[in-house]
């Protein structure tokens, strides 16, 4: 079981020397994304294709002396044409990763989604984000905040799939999860928590997990204990929580980020590949650690 971004970092070194995947970095021209790309060659876990400007990525690779072994660049002009064509690499088989770099995200998933690139498997796709908070003694997910606005309840059972996946092949092998809500008992005051509850009992009569739990509030998923009657195997040890709309997990996280310093991995996942996602403004260790994720991501399932 992966419990920090070190023993992910570690992971992805064994899993690299068996077979070393190859991420398609759309944008490269980002100095903080070439330096994550540049440890991640240097640790041996993943091999690169830059694609973007041939001469902005060149000027950024001799500030960051960095050197080309382990490195090919893939030249496209405009951001659309660049999407498109660090797609298309995956879809060729050449790539095994997708890595967001100076593009934007919705046409990174618009070129991610177009049916003639082939990536799509009849899923749902979804963001986890994967967080090292201080004073937790494991990673926990926090989904879906990045890819489905406001998921309806079938795409909250397709959210919940993906982020357990995620987990076992991080080793955990029944996550526990926390559907979060406003309170910790349904009530028709409040829509959600009633959808929570439904929730919850479909993902354990589906078997995707023994663990899961909902509603529950964020103070009382990390409490360690309830004054209720509750017997739970979920409060205070969750792997994973499950927001209820994007805004809810993007609050969550860069909580966690700014105010406790939680170091960040992001990763979508329901593609034929997944792809690297965090924010531009996140700094190299956490670019590094999600495509260290990723790479985890491909090496156990291949």
């Amino acid at each position: 079981m992966l419990k920090s971004t070190l023993m992910v970092l570690d992971r992805a070194r064994e899993l690299g020397q068996r077979r070393r995947p190859t991420v398609a970095v759309a944008g490269a021209e980002d100095s903080d994304v070439l330096q994550a790309v540049g440890e991640a060659i240097k640790n041996g876990f993943v091999n690169a294709i830059l694609v973007g400007s041939q001469e902005k990525i060149n000027t950024r690779l001799r500030e960051l002396e960095m050197q080309h072994s382990g490195v090919e660049i893939a030249h496209a002009e405009g951001v659309k044409a660049t999407a498109s064509r660090a797609v298309e690499l995956c879809s060729e088989g050449k790539a095994q990763i997708l890595m967001k770099g100076k593009v934007a995200t919705s046409d990174l998933m618009r070129a991610l989604l177009n049916p003639k690139a082939g990536l799509r498997q009849g899923k749902l796709l979804s963001h986890c984000a994967v967080l090292e908070v201080s004073g937790y003694p494991k990673l926990v997910s926090v989904t879906d905040g990045g890819v489905v606005a406001s998921p309806d309840y079938a795409q909250k059972l397709a959210i919940v799939e993906n982020a357990v996946r995620v987990s076992r092949l991080m080793g955990v092998a029944e996550p526990k999860v926390a559907i979060l809500g406003v309170m910790n008992e349904p009530t028709p005051d409040f829509p959600t928590t009633m959808e929570a509850a439904a929730l919850a009992r479909a993902c354990f009569v589906r078997g995707l997990t023994p663990y899961i739990e909902g509603p529950i509030t964020m103070g009382t998923a990390f409490a360690g204990d309830l004054d209720t009657k509750w017997n739970s195997e979920v409060v205070g040890d969750p792997d994973i929580l499950v927001s209820q709309n994007i805004e809810e997990a993007n609050i969550g996280v860069k909580a966690l980020v700014n105010l406790r310093g939680a170091t960040f991995m992001g990763v979508i996942t329901g593609a034929k590949v997944p792809l690297s996602l965090v924010s531009r403004a996140d700094p190299p260790r956490n670019k590094l650690a999600s495509l260290a994720l990723a790479a985890v991501v491909v090496g156990e399932e291949s």
